[in-house]
């Protein structure tokens, strides 16, 4: 027995010891995969955290974007809006020349044909202005033919007076 218990106690050592062993290879296997993976998580971590700042990064950029793409949309609606706008006035200011020319020409001839009309009238009232001082200086003629002859007729009427005669235009 005491043999056996030799024996047993060898062996209990034995399994005891390998269970040491094994107990610390295992520990030591454990230990290292635990660092690995402790590291790789690290790393993977790093990497997420890198990766948040860069979507967050991206995500501001793309929020400016929009903000710039909405504030672009904004300007081209009110240069849309202005744009009919000002095309509108420049269509109403055009017909309101067209008519304004419209009127020029009617305008234009109205002072063509007024102009027309003045030009006879110059040339009949010069004409007229002519006929009178032909007129006058014929009427002057004869004013001074009828003082001669009146003269002439005093002239007779004082011979036919001192003739001892008389006559019906003396008196």
């Amino acid at each position: 027995m005491t043999f056996m218990k030799k024996n047993v106690n060898l062996f209990l050592l034995f399994v005891v010891m390998i269970m040491v062993i094994s107990l610390t290879g295992l520990t030591t296997y454990y230990h290292r995969n635990y660092q690995n993976l402790s590291s790789g998580y690290e790393g993977k971590l790093n990497e997420i955290n890198d990766l948040l700042d860069d979507l967050n990064q991206e995500r501001e950029r793309l929020n400016e974007t929009s903000l710039e793409l909405n504030i672009r949309e904004e300007r081209e609606t009110e240069l849309s809006d202005q744009y009919v706008q000002v095309k509108q006035d420049v269509e109403d200011l055009q017909k309101s020349l067209d008519d304004t020319k419209k009127e020029l020409d009617s305008t234009k001839n109205s002072l063509a044909d007024t102009n027309a009309k003045l030009a006879s009238a110059e040339t009949t009232v010069a004409t007229q202005v002519a006929t009178i001082g032909e007129l006058k200086k014929q009427i002057s003629e004869l004013e001074d033919d009828k003082d001669s002859l009146k003269d002439d007729i005093d002239d007779l009427c004082d011979h036919i007076a001192s003739l001892g005669g008389s006559h019906g235009e003396c008196d």
